[in-house]
């Protein structure tokens, strides 16, 4: 399949000096990093349990970064 890019000179110049360093081909460069750019997989957000800081009247705590400090554990 045949594409057509638009890319800015700055951009082109920068491909231009890349191709010559590694010895490759526009067309390969591309074909790689389009390549490289699909097998990437995101990283899995996972479960993070929050910090629970109990209160006798909830929402009514006044904390502040000192407080929350003396509050929770941190690593």
């Amino acid at each position: 399949m045949r594409i057509t890019l638009d890319i800015p000179d700055q951009l082109h110049s920068k491909l231009a000096k890349k191709v010559h360093q590694e010895g490759i081909t526009v067309n390969a460069l591309i074909l790689r990093s389009i390549q490289a750019m699909l097998e990437v997989k995101a990283k899995p957000a996972g479960v993070r349990k929050l910090p629970v800081i109990e209160s006798k009247r909830p929402g009514s705590l006044r904390l502040d970064n000192t407080k929350i400090f003396e509050l929770i554990d941190f690593p």
